[in-house]
């Protein structure tokens, strides 16, 4: 049987994405890491990216318990308009987006 290196047993070892971005929610820039993932979707075609962002205080204070808010997601140099969703129970908000990921594609 191979042996498994320690980043292949990383919890972030499937992500497309892993690391630091700016959130822009109501006009505010928020530091935030998150994860993400993506994917074409077979019956659009249009590129899907979802993930979740880690537990953060600044994000938590303006957006509570709401839903579902607009945002800018910028991770280098690329920005693209997002969704972010519901909160779990370690505090970290789902991310959702469509077509070109703010993220360089694997």
């Amino acid at each position: 049987m191979a042996q498994r290196s320690a980043a292949d047993r990383s919890p972030h070892a499937g992500a497309d994405y892993y690391g630091d971005a700016t959130l822009v929610v109501r006009g505010v820039e928020v530091p935030v890491r998150l994860e993400l993932r993506g994917y074409p979707e077979p019956t659009d075609g249009v590129y899907r990216w979802v993930g979740r962002i880690e537990a953060n205080d600044a994000l938590t204070e303006i957006l509570g318990d709401e839903q579902r808010t607009a945002c800018v997601v910028r991770a280098g140099a690329d920005a693209r308009p997002a969704v972010v969703g519901d909160r779990d129970l370690w505090d970290r908000y789902r991310i959702m987006g469509k077509s070109t990921p703010p993220y360089p594609l694997p």
